[in-house]
């Protein structure tokens, strides 16, 4: 997961989140193995509650098996914009 917030403290609240479901990659960038579509839905409706969708991103990209680890992620198939 991707994120662009404006505010500083809402910020430090996404990665907090996050961090819950997964750990940090580069600075807004958090990798999230293993969701169900339960925990998905609930990891968004969270998200909702606390960007501002005219100044703010969250981008979900699925990433399938370990390719991810073998240098560059492989092609997203879909993506959630929040």
């Amino acid at each position: 997961m991707a994120y662009d917030v404006s505010r500083e403290e809402v910020r430090n609240k996404v990665a907090r989140l996050l961090s819950n479901y997964g750990y940090r990659v580069q600075l807004s960038v958090f990798f999230v193995r293993g969701l169900s579509q339960r925990e998905a839905e609930r990891l968004l409706n969270e998200l909702k509650k606390l960007v501002n969708p005219k100044t703010d991103r969250v981008f979900m990209y699925p990433v399938k098996g370990i390719d991810f680890f073998k240098g560059y992620p492989v092609e997203p198939t879909a993506f959630v914009v929040l």
